[in-house]
This record gives structure tokens, sequence and C-alpha cells, in this order.
């Protein structure tokens, strides 16, 4: 195994690894290598949980605003069997 070192890192980017290090119980270094392997593909993808991406969209709808989507998406529903055939 090789040794890198990363110079000039973000302050911002640190404490966030930092954080992230303290909150799952690991060290700092662990924390990095997870992080690297996941972000090349080589190691368990991280599970992120994105709901929270979405909260300025959460409980904007009304029942009459649900309707409405459901009634203009109602064709979506049916499967035009000419669309699958050759």
């Amino acid at each position: 195994m090789s040794t890198l070192t990363i110079h000039a890192l973000e302050a911002t980017v640190e404490n966030r690894i930092r954080s992230k290090a303290k909150r799952d119980g690991r060290s700092l270094n662990q924390t990095l290598k997870e992080l690297l392997a996941a972000s090349v593909g080589v190691g368990p993808l991280l599970k992120t949980d994105h709901r929270a991406d979405f909260s300025e969209f959460l409980g904007i709808w009304n029942v009459q605003d649900v309707r409405e989507f459901e009634a203009a998406t109602s064709d979506f529903e049916t499967i035009d069997q000419t669309d699958w055939l050759p």
C-alpha cells in the first residue's frame, strides 16, 4: 500500500470529512480510504439519504393538486401494445 499526501485541502472539505469520521465512529484514515474507494467505484457505495434534498417540496400539494396530477397522468397507466411490437 502507498501513502498519499493531499496539499491545500479546503477547510470545508476537511471539516466535512472529520465530521463524517466522528459521526461514523471511524478514524480519519479509514474514512478517507472509504470515501476514495467509493468515489472511484471500487468500494461499497456510500449510503446517502437524499430525502432531505427535497424537503422544500414536501407537503406543498393539497388534495386537489393530487387529483389534478393523477387525472393528467392517468393515461400513463395504459400500455399501448403497438409500442412494443416490431
